[in-house]
């Protein structure tokens, strides 16, 4: 947790300095009906980088962002970068939706039905092919207990015992 709060103080003064930080956060929540709940937080303006990178100007999300094509690729997007394992076996988020936030996109997904195991596997490889200095910062919360992780595109995945 220390490290996040120091994290958030480096950035705050670094916002006084003319530089660009790159991070997006996602929490996994675990809830009561057996299923994980995932909210992934991206900046609008690193996701239509990513899409003119990747599409061109065809895709914006400045356009449309409820359009079944914005969509399709958002989800597209999260179904290739974030990876859940449960005892090596990969469990594909199911992408429920997004929405825009200020400058933030937030993206819903929920993982139903998970099974008993000892540990999670959590990869999460968002924006790293386009910002080198890209961190994404991973929260996973369980029976009211919060633990928070940041992954690199050097360091992008993590194994938590659950």
């Amino acid at each position: 947790m220390k490290k996040i709060n120091l994290i958030f103080v480096f950035l705050i003064f670094c916002g006084f300095i003319n530089h660009k930080y790159y991070v997006s956060t996602a929490l996994f929540n675990f809830n009561d009906s057996n299923a994980i709940e995932i909210t992934i937080r991206i900046f609008k303006d690193d996701l239509n980088s990513l899409f003119e990178k990747e599409y061109s100007d065809q895709y914006k999300l400045s356009s449309d962002l409820n359009s079944p094509i914005i969509q399709s690729l958002i989800s597209s997007y999260l179904e290739n970068n974030i990876g859940v394992y449960f005892d090596k076996i990969k469990y594909q988020p199911i992408f429920l939706g997004s929405e825009d936030k200020n400058d933030l996109i937030i993206c819903y997904l929920e993982i139903e039905k998970i099974p008993v195991s000892d540990y999670i596997k959590i990869e999460n490889n968002i924006l790293f092919n386009l910002f080198l200095d890209q961190k994404n910062i991973i929260h996973v919360k369980k029976n009211n207990e919060k633990q928070s992780f940041i992954l690199t595109k050097k360091s992008s995945i993590f194994k938590l015992d659950i």
